[in-house]
């Protein structure tokens, strides 16, 4: 306290000498950079700005000089001079020399303590172009070649920042916002108009009249840079304390556009800079409060912000762009309809690539956990187990356009990159799994690994599990139950042994299954058995307890390998385990991977054993032209990282088991939810009658009926009767709770009378 007294006291000497004001009363103003006092001196208020760091003289001349060439209707802060006529002063304050500089008090009600009318916002709007347009009468190259932590172009900064983010699902969002800008917006930035900035017009450094603003103050991070770099900050602030945030922004922007009119491109950029600045925002101030933990003035918006954060990337780029445009009075051509696109679809690629949900869904655009329509609807995305760490997760995209602007090349080749992803890939698998195979998806995995184990044993049966799903190439289709005995498949080939399927809710010891399953496994000599340990298409069957442990025992014992099916359950998202096939204790001979191996890049591998790889090479030569190029390394090492950066497995059984309880929860208030099943972010909901008897159609009507409130899932099954749902690891609990209150909607609305 002795200090802030003798601070104050030497603070008033200071400015009484210099300023030739005789103080009153001086006290401290909450501040970020710099010390803020508020005066008294001679019946007037003042603002008396101190600044520890001397270097910053020049700037805060050229700052004062700016002010006092400003003329507006709004009310802004003048610099009174010294004696000496100087904006600026050097004051010795405990011994140390501070700048210190003397401003206008402006009078009024800060935005921050009025509560929000659409008069009072476009009047916001109005004034924020009337003071760009002032600003952009004004020159200053020092300005404009200032190195700002505050400039929206700062990226390389904030990227530095993002190691205070501690929370991995901020973290990655955070990324993803940066990201987008360098792509988006930084590109078109020279194609901008550009002018001087305020560049910090939040709600506590504008003040108001009644319905109008009246007043702005703090221009200490005055910035040179595109124009709509002003309105940005004005519309993240208009909006970040709001639930219905695009609301209130495009009463903003309607204000501004009365003023300015803005171009197409420049509003097609809003989305990309305000998502920046929100980074800037969280990220500066996580910096920020590293260094000074007990400063509250720091972190007084953070917890907004954050909340637009995620409220940003749900509404998406789409929907944003298309409602500013409407704002800013830009009109916009109208989109082809879904039917338009379907059709052009099938006049190009035929009918037999197939569509999900009555409505098709036109996407443009993705992120982490959402998908985004052609006409603006944001998709909450409960259903596709592809990307797995999250569509377009921003390490992901990087990684591959690093590595495809580097080298891309057929694997003939030598690369680093290969050996790099080929060691971390086999470091999750048991010590036995040491050799792995690369190719370009699930499928030719598959293919692989029949052709492998048939070359290994020189046999050719291969046992299947009932309703089981191998891939979509000739042979895996023979390997699949799923395919092969559709009423339009081919059949079950001769030299396929069909096991019966034992689920996790039968009892292996118990019961014809076991014995029948043993009775088929010794009817012939089998190259292998292959299974899913979740079968998927089944409907997302566990096996039995115990399951592969027997059958593998069997298969061994004639000679036979055993192939694990890790295509949709693998990678952690099981989250018990890294493979689904550690659920049962067994090391398999062969493992196949895929789909979430790239993240929607087409990838697959086997991975095999010494002795089998060995073997193999004594046959016809394997080669990929694709599988395990560069590129491909590069994204597969990027998606093993982001999974133990941002501890996914285990996100995937917190999750898991939040969502698992959720719908038992559910199952006590709906008789037509006959089991939940699944482990992880890997589950099925079957739907049945008081009989047990498969319900397709209202699954399928559950299945169109939350596609129509933007979150998808799927059905599957033999009966198409259980609902999938296997989302992007990076699904959260409030993710899982929205999905959850839509199906008990639909399940309400498809029996009004328990409604």
């Amino acid at each position: 306290m002795k200090g802030n007294s003798l601070v104050h006291t030497q603070l008033q000497q200071a400015v009484e000498e210099l300023f030739l004001l005789v103080p009153e009363d001086l006290k401290t103003l909450p501040g970020y950079d710099n010390k803020n006092y508020l005066l008294t001196a001679e019946g007037q208020q003042w603002i008396v700005k101190t600044y520890a760091d001397t270097a910053l003289k020049p700037l805060l001349e050229e700052e004062s000089r700016l002010l006092e060439q400003l003329h507006l209707e709004l009310n802004t802060p003048k610099p009174k001079k010294s004696k000496h006529h100087n904006a600026v002063e050097t004051v010795d304050i405990q011994g140390q020399n501070v700048l210190i500089r003397v401003l206008t008090f402006v009078d009024g009600t800060f935005l921050a303590a009025v509560d929000p009318t659409p008069k009072l916002y476009y009047s916001l709007g109005l004034q924020v172009a009337a003071l760009s347009n002032a600003l952009g009468n004004l020159q200053s190259p020092l300005i404009q070649t200032r190195h700002w932590a505050w400039h929206l172009n700062a990226t390389a900064a904030v990227r530095e920042k993002l190691e205070h983010i501690k929370a991995s699902e901020k973290k990655r969002v955070l990324h993803l916002f940066i990201q987008q800008f360098e792509q988006q917006l930084l590109p078109q930035k020279h194609q901008l108009p550009h002018r001087l900035l305020h560049n910090d017009l939040n709600e506590c450094n504008l003040l108001v009249d009644g319905q109008q603003l009246s007043g702005c103050i703090d221009f200490g991070d005055v910035a040179y840079g595109p124009r709509i770099y002003e309105l940005v900050i004005v519309l993240v602030y208009a909006g970040y304390d709001k639930a219905d945030c695009l609301n209130w922004m495009s009463k903003v922007l309607m204000g501004y556009s009365a003023s300015i009119s803005l171009s197409t491109q420049e509003v097609a950029l809003l989305y990309y800079a305000m998502g920046m600045r929100i980074c800037l925002s969280l990220c500066n101030g996580a910096a920020a409060k590293a260094q000074d933990p007990k400063n509250d003035y720091i972190s007084h918006s953070e917890q907004h912000m954050e909340r637009l954060l995620f409220q940003w990337m749900a509404l998406g780029p789409i929907k944003v762009t298309n409602t500013f445009l409407k704002a800013a009075g830009i009109s916009q051509p109208a989109s082809p309809t879904t039917e338009s696109v379907l059709a052009q679809r099938q006049s190009l690629l035929g009918a037999a690539l197939s569509v999900s949900y009555k409505q098709p869904v036109h996407l443009k655009a993705a992120a982490l956990q959402y998908m985004y329509g052609a006409n603006g609807t944001t998709f909450l995305d409960a259903y596709n187990n592809i990307p797995h760490v999250g569509h377009n997760h921003p390490k992901v995209v990087e990684a591959a356009q690093k590595q495809l602007a580097r080298l891309n090349t057929n694997t003939r080749y030598l690369y680093d990159e290969l050996h790099d992803y080929a060691s971390q890939l086999l470091s999750h698998f048991p010590d036995s799994l040491c050799r792995v195979f690369f190719v370009n998806s699930g499928s030719e995995a598959s293919d692989l690994a029949i052709r492998m184990a048939r070359f290994h044993t020189q046999k050719k049966a291969i046992a299947v599990v009932a309703h089981g799903y191998h891939g979509h190439t000739q042979v895996g289709i023979e390997i699949s139950d799923y395919k092969f005995n559709h009423p339009q498949g081919i059949g079950q080939p001769d030299h396929i042994v069909k096991l019966p399927l034992i689920s996790k809710a039968d009892q292996l010891s118990s019961g014809p299954m076991w014995p029948k399953t043993e009775a088929l496994l010794m009817e012939r000599p089998l190259a292998a058995f292959i299974s899913e340990t979740i079968l998927g298409c089944a409907g997302q069957v566990p096996l039995a307890a115990g399951y592969l442990e027997k059958v593998y025992a069997q298969v061994r014992a004639q000679g036979g390998l055993c192939i694990a099916d890790e295509v949709q359950t693998g990678f952690g998202r099981v989250g018990t385990h890294f493979w689904a096939f550690e659920q049962q204790g067994v090391i398999p001979d062969m493992v196949v991977i895929g789909k979430p191996m790239g993240n929607g890049h087409p990838m697959g591998a086997v991975v095999c054993t010494e002795a089998i790889s060995s073997s193999f090479s004594k046959g016809v030569e394997f080669f990929s032209s694709f599988g395990g190029n560069p590129v491909s390394c590069a994204i597969g090492k990027s998606v093993l990282e982001v999974i133990a950066e941002e501890q996914l497995q285990h996100a995937a059984l917190e999750t898991g088991n939040y969502y698992t309880d959720a719908l038992k929860a559910l199952q006590q208030e709906h008789s037509a939810i006959a089991e939940v099943r699944g482990s992880g972010l890997f589950l099925g909901i079957a739907i049945e009658d008081e009989a047990l008897q498969p319900q397709p159609q209202l699954a399928s009507f559950l299945k169109n009926y939350l596609r129509e409130q933007q979150v998808l899932i799927s059905t599957d099954g033999p009966f198409n009767n259980v609902l999938k749902t296997k989302p992007p690891l990076c699904f959260s609990k409030a993710n899982v709770d929205q999905v959850v209150a839509l199906l008990d909607q639909g399940l309400r609305k498809f029996f009004p009378s328990k409604g």
